[in-house]
């Protein structure tokens, strides 16, 4: 199933192969941003089905904070993917019924996994 897929990541060399992975595994990528406010305003035009989420973001934003804001307004899930995921963190987030957590490298194996449960 093609999904439509926001990518939000600070690193620029990382979304961009992030984004390459997911035409790959067949997904549209429908908007790319590397700070929680551009995201948001992106989200709301392009209607993700879901986002691909980094917890520290460009502009000294919150990752969750925006995944947040994307399930509670838009009812859009996010895939969180990151190097610092904790356990509190897990915790915190677990109330926006994420798709789940992706330590940094992501493969296309793990991402194809992990997109493959949220379908």
């Amino acid at each position: 199933m093609t999904m439509r897929i926001m990518v939000v990541e600070d690193d620029a060399l990382i979304a961009l192969d992030m984004v390459s992975l997911l035409e790959d595994l067949g997904h549209e990528v429908v908007a790319e941003a590397a700070d929680a406010d551009t995201a948001w305003d992106l989200a709301e035009q392009g209607k993700p089905d879901l986002a691909l989420v980094d917890i520290r973001l460009a502009k000294n934003t919150d990752g969750g904070q925006l995944a947040r804001q994307l399930y509670d307004r838009l009812g859009v899930r996010s895939l969180f993917v990151s190097g610092s995921i904790t356990e509190d963190f897990r915790q915190a987030m677990a109330a926006i019924n994420p798709i789940g957590f992706l330590g940094k490298p992501v493969t296309r194996r793990t991402l194809g996994d992990a997109l493959s449960s949220a379908a």
